[in-house]
């Protein structure tokens, strides 16, 4: 065992079932979990350590709608673990239920907030610490994202945009700004975005994954769709079992040092975005 795997938003859910199963994996010598509530990260914790009989994961404070908060996280790891941190997962996520009352537009930057904004600072604040890991380029960043952030979505000429081989991540922020302004005045069908908050989202997720995998070439960045899984976020109305949509972000940590990087994967394997 060596090196330090941390999972975001893990004290259920999908981000749970990936902390367990590194856990259960025996290849690090800490899980670190961020949670939103401590408490309920500690009960998380507890509850891996008794099913898999191994250690208790560590449980730092982290929620993806406060700068402090992230910025602390990042810190507190950088502090801690400098050369030590070997995987990074951003589960970390937020949706609105399908029968939420909140009006299309109100749901938009509560939305993007955690799945984009916030989940793209905590990588870049995390990168560093992956590129310093030992050995050099054991380093996996891997984003949880949906396979309701295709391309699809996205009218031909703003799919190429976020699609651009060149394109930066300022050059994303600046997109998805546009997005949130097109829903503010009512036309971003017409502009040619997506009618999902959701699928926005985590679509410029996947954007800003392969980004980052361009580059930082010396990790493996690449995002993941776990599926429609049986968990809080779905109503448990999704019949994969979250164990199961877990091994999506899983395999992504134990890519060897030359496997695929800034790409999407979903039922075990890449995928077309």
């Amino acid at each position: 065992m060596a090196g330090v795997a941390i999972v975001t938003g893990a004290n259920r859910g999908i981000g749970f079932h990936i902390a367990k199963q590194l856990v259960e994996s025996k290849r690090y010598a800490e899980v670190v979990i961020g949670c939103r509530d401590p408490v309920a990260g500690e009960q998380a914790a507890n509850d891996i350590a008794t099913a898999t009989g191994a250690m208790k994961p560590v449980v730092l404070q982290l929620d993806l709608n406060d700068d402090s908060s992230v910025e602390t996280f990042a810190s507190t790891i950088a502090e801690r673990y400098p050369r030590s941190v070997r995987c990074h997962v951003n589960n970390a996520g937020f949706a609105f239920k399908s029968a939420d009352p909140t009006p299309f537009e109100g749901q938009t930057a509560p939305t993007l907030r955690p799945n984009f904004y916030m989940t793209v600072k905590l990588s870049e604040l995390m990168i560093p610490l992956l590129e310093a890991a030992e050995p050099a380029g054991c380093g996996r960043l891997v984003n949880v994202a949906s396979m309701a952030g295709k391309l699809s979505q996205l009218q031909p000429h703003l799919a190429a945009e976020f699609s651009d081989p060149a394109v930066t991540l300022d050059a994303l922020r600046g997109l998805v700004d546009k997005f949130q302004t097109c829903v503010h005045n009512g036309t971003h069908k017409a502009e040619g975005f997506s009618n999902s908050n959701y699928g926005m989202s985590k679509l410029a997720l996947i954007a800003a994954t392969k980004v980052m995998a361009r580059e930082h070439p010396t990790i493996r960045a690449n995002a993941c769709c776990p599926g429609y899984c049986d968990t809080d976020m779905t109503s448990h109305k999704g019949p994969r079992p979250p164990g199961e949509g877990a091994k999506n972000a899983v395999i992504l940590t134990e890519l060897a040092d030359d496997g695929a990087t800034g790409q999407f994967f979903q039922n075990l394997t890449e995928s077309m975005w």
